[in-house]
């Protein structure tokens, strides 16, 4: 690797992709066990009316910057100070680019519809095993501070930011230590930590699963567009179909 301890520029780097690491991994753990918790009442309801745009767009514009500093800035710094790439090269590096991309919604497309088969296939087989899969969805979890509106910006958006990092990102370095196979399962197991947040085991077991089907989708693409596409693709029609029945066997999931 290039990373060298000694060097204050390095050490920076290393620095910001630990704080991201342990905003989206160590946190949502801590919050599985109880720490962090979402109050159920629902935050945005407790809001006095005339300030609940106001409240719910700094919460929006928060995240926003949460997320573009942890999971697109740090990993640009990383590849800026330590890899010595452009933003050209780093692009390159991750595989984001608009080649052939036709074939990167056509996988795109394919790959959603694999992790919508894959999810009511699960569902229905815990719910034969008797688990209680209706308490499953993390949307609720969203709802607590977003309106529809904002979520369904939230979902759009947000999954370009994590493809970027885990797809990205992550994928590279892993695969770079010990071969694209272990690239895959541990930035997959990575990205299924990450939705612990939502204090619930289901989610992050199945957007585990589902991410490696994303990282197997890059790794033979090589177009991280592809798991981009698949991924909105996921979220959209997922919060559509939560939207339409509420009652369904199998409720919809956030990646």
């Amino acid at each position: 690797m290039d990373f060298n301890y000694k060097n204050p520029a390095h050490l920076f780097a290393f620095l910001m992709i630990t704080a991201s690491l342990l905003m989206f991994i160590i946190v949502p753990i801590l919050s599985y066990f109880g720490i962090f918790a979402a109050d159920a009442t629902g935050p945005i309801e407790n809001i006095p009316s005339d300030f609940k745009l106001f409240f719910e767009l700094f919460v929006l514009i928060l995240q926003g910057i949460f997320v573009i500093v942890l999971l697109i800035l740090s990993p640009y710094v990383w590849y800026t100070l330590v890899n010595k790439l452009s933003w050209k090269q780093m692009l390159e590096r991750i595989h984001l680019h608009t080649k052939q991309l036709d074939m990167a919604l056509l996988w795109g497309i394919i790959t959603a519809i694999a992790a919508f088969v894959f999810v009511i296939v699960l569902g229905v087989l815990l719910s034969v095993l008797g688990f209680n899969v209706k308490e499953a969805s993390n949307i609720k979890d969203l709802e607590l501070f977003f309106s529809t509106p904002s979520i369904l910006f939230l979902i759009t958006l947000q999954p370009i930011a994590e493809e970027f990092f885990f797809r990205g990102f992550l994928l590279e370095k892993f695969s770079s230590l010990q071969g694209e196979l272990f690239g895959v399962f541990l930035s997959s197991l990575f990205f299924g930590m990450a939705h612990l947040s939502y204090g619930n085991l289901y989610p992050a077991l199945m957007t585990g699963c589902i991410g490696v089907l994303l990282a197997f989708l890059v790794v033979k693409t090589k177009n991280l567009t592809a798991a981009i596409i698949a991924h909105v693709l996921f979220n959209v029609t997922s919060f559509v179909f939560y939207l339409i029945g509420r009652e369904l066997l199998v409720e919809a999931l956030m990646l």
